[in-house]
């Protein structure tokens, strides 16, 4: 259920990512236009881990590539879609999962992109 962390280094622990939400809007001709909407800000303190063989697999099967695994305590703040911001880097979320349905921990599967950050684009 816990994801092993390996050494403990300062890199392997809490980090601060800022969560942008996915929104869909319509423009001017009535096409659906997406993009991340930032505001007001979003804070979540979490873990980031490497996605192991099993979880990469697993969601390969679906059409989603994941890289990593961010994990915090309490329930879900974002959903599949939205990302997760960390420097310069973006970290898609494919998907939530809530252990035990309980509210305790929570997992966001993603997949780390440091290409498409810019600019509020849609990856």
């Amino acid at each position: 259920m816990f994801h092993k962390i390996g050494f403990t280094r300062p890199e392997n622990l809490w980090r601060d990512f800022s969560l942008e939400r996915k929104s869909e809007t319509t423009n001017a001709r009535g096409r659906a236009v997406n993009g991340y909407v930032c505001e007001p800000p979003v804070f979540l303190r979490a873990v980031l881990c490497g996605a192991t063989p099993e979880q990469i697999e697993r969601f390969h099967q679906l059409g989603h590539p994941v890289s990593h695994v961010i994990s915090h305590t309490g329930k879900p703040r974002a959903k599949a879609g939205d990302r997760l911001i960390l420097g310069s880097t973006a970290y898609y979320i494919r998907g939530v999962d809530d252990p035990g349905d309980q509210g305790i921990w929570t997992l966001y599967y993603c997949e780390e992109r440091s290409d498409a950050h810019d600019e509020n684009q849609l990856g």
